[in-house]
C-alpha cells in the first residue's frame, strides 16, 4: 500500500517515536566492546549465527573463530548404518532445541561414536570417508579406512591435535579404531594414508598429547606410545584406587597443555543405580625427578571443564554459564536400562570437582548421546 498524501515524517513515525528504520540503527549503535560480553554468554551456536545476522556491525564483531563455548552438540543415530541420509539432526542439551544440517547424499551419513572438534566423519560408500563441517558444508576427503567398517565396527573418533608441540600446532587429529582388534590408526586431513599403531590387543581409552598417544589398557595401566614410529616407550602404572572399588569409566583428555586422567567410581563401589550415585577422581601426569611420569590425583582443574563420552572420549572445554557449562566441572553420560519396556535411557551428567556430588541430569532424547559435536562455523584449511 501507498503513504497517505500529505502526511509529514514526523507523522509518519511510530507510536514509539522512532523512524521505521530508527530501530535498527539503534542496535547497530551499541557500544563494541559490549558485544563481545553478550555472544559469550549465548547457549549454542545457532543463537550466534542469529546473532551475526543482526546487522553489520554486530557480524564484524563477531567473528566466526570466536564463537561461545558451549556443550557439545548430539548427533541422532537412526536407521541402517548404510541408510542414505539427507539430513541430520542434533540436538543441542544447553538450549534444548534439535537442528537439522543437510547431509552429503553417501551410503552413509555418519559411522562415527565419540566426541568430534568441529567436524564429523561421513562414509560415502563403503571404501572412501571424508571429514564433514555439518554447518558450513565443509568436506576434506580421507585415505582409504584401515579396517572394513561394515565388518568390524569402526569406531571414528575425532580429535583435537593442538597443542601437540610437534608443529602441528591447529591441525585435527582422525583415529579410527577397529573395535574387534582394539588396534588403530590415525591421519591428519592431506594425509595419504593412516599411520598404524598395532603392537598391542589390549588397548582400550586413548589421547593425544606432545606428539604421544597416551592409552589405557585392561590392567589400568598406561602406554605411552610415539605418534611417528608407534613404538611403545614406557608403560605407566595406575594410580591408586578406593580399596574395593570398581571404575565404570577411566578417561583420558588433554587440557591446557596437560593430560588428566578421570576415573568414574560408584559410591558404595559397586554399583550406582542413578547418576548422584557416582563419583570422580581426577589426575595429573607429573614428570618425577627420575625423568618417569607418574599420575598424581588433583582436587581442582581450575577454570575448564572436562567433558566425556560413554565410549570414554573426551575433550575439555572453555566455561560458559549461559550454556551450562561450568568450570571446575566434569561432565559425563549415564546410561539406564529397564527390563520392563526394554528401553535404554541416556543421561548427561555434571560432577562438581568442588563438592564432590553430581549436581545436574539432563535427559536426552531417545536416538541421541552417542556421537557429540562442538559445532564449527569456520571452514578447514
Amino acid at each position: 500500500m501507498g503513504e497517505t498524501p500529505g502526511k509529514t515524517e514526523t507523522e509518519r513515525r511510530d507510536v514509539g517515536g522512532m523512524g521505521v528504520g530508527d530501530d535498527d540503527d539503534r542496535w547497530a549503535q551499541l557500544p563494541p566492546e559490549l558485544l563481545p560480553l553478550i555472544y559469550r554468554r549465548l547457549p549454542d551456536s545457532a543463537d550466534f549465527v542469529r546473532f551475526r545476522a543482526a546487522c553489520r556491525a554486530w557480524r564484524d564483531a563477531a567473528p566466526e573463530s570466536d564463537p561461545p563455548s558451549q556443550l557439545p552438540w548430539a548427533l541422532e543415530r537412526r536407521g541402517s548404518a548404510f541408510q542414505t541420509r539427507l539430513h541430520s539432526r542434533f540436538y543441542s542439551p544447553s538450549s534444548g532445541r534439535t537442528y537439522s544440517a543437510r547431509g552429503h547424499g553417501g551410503r552413509s551419513w555418519l559411522v562415527v561414536d565419540g566426541v568430534c572438534q568441529g567436524h564429523v566423519v561421513s562414509m560415502v560408500d563403503l571404501s572412501r570417508t571424508v571429514l564433514c563441517n555439518p554447518l558450513t558444508g565443509d568436506r576434506l576427503a580421507l585415505p582409504p579406512a584401515p579396517y572394513p567398517q561394515w565388518r568390524h565396527g569402526v569406531v571414528h573418533v575425532v580429535a583435537d591435535g593442538r597443542g601437540g608441540g610437534d608443529g602441528e600446532e591447529g591441525s585435527c587429529l582422525v583415529v579410527n579404531t577397529s573395535t574387534r582388534t582394539r588396534h588403530f590408526g590415525y591421519c591428519r586431513p592431506g594425509d595419504t594414508k593412516w599411520s598404524m599403531v598395532d603392537g598391542r590387543q589390549d588397548m582400550c581409552h586413548r589421547a593425544y598429547h606432545g606428539g604421544r598417544f597416551y592409552v589405557n589398557t585392561d590392567a589400568h595401566e598406561t602406554l605411552v606410545i610415539d605418534a611417528s614410529t608407534g613404538a611403545v616407550e614406557s608403560v605407566l602404572p595406575p594410580p591408586g584406587r578406593p580399596p574395593g572399588a570398581t571404575a565404570c569409566g577411566d578417561y583420558l583428555v588433554e587440557s591446557c597443555g596437560k593430560l588428566l586422567r578421570a576415573i568414574l567410581f560408584p559410591r558404595d563401589g559397586v554399583v550406582a543405580a542413578s547418576a548422584q550415585d557416582y563419583y570422580l577422581n581426577v589426575y595429573q601426569l607429573e614428570p618425577a625427578p627420575d625423568g618417569k611420569c607418574s599420575w598424581a590425583k588433583v582436587e581442582t582443574i581450575g577454570d575448564r571443564a572436562l567433558f566425556f563420552d560413554k565410549h570414554g572420549h573426551g575433550m575439555s572445554l572453555e566455561p560458559n554459564d549461559a550454556a551450562e557449562l561450568r568450570q571446575n566441572c566434569v561432565y559425563f553420560m549415564h546410561e539406564k536400562r529397564t527390563w520392563v519396556d526394554a528401553g535404554e535411557y541416556r543421561f548427561l551428567c555434571r560432577y562438581s570437582m568442588e563438592n564432590g556430588e553430581v549436581d545436574r541430569v539432563v535427559s536426552l532424547p531417545d536416538t541421541f548421546g552417542d556421537t557429540w559435536l562442538v559445532p564449527g562455523l569456520c571452514p578447514s584449511e
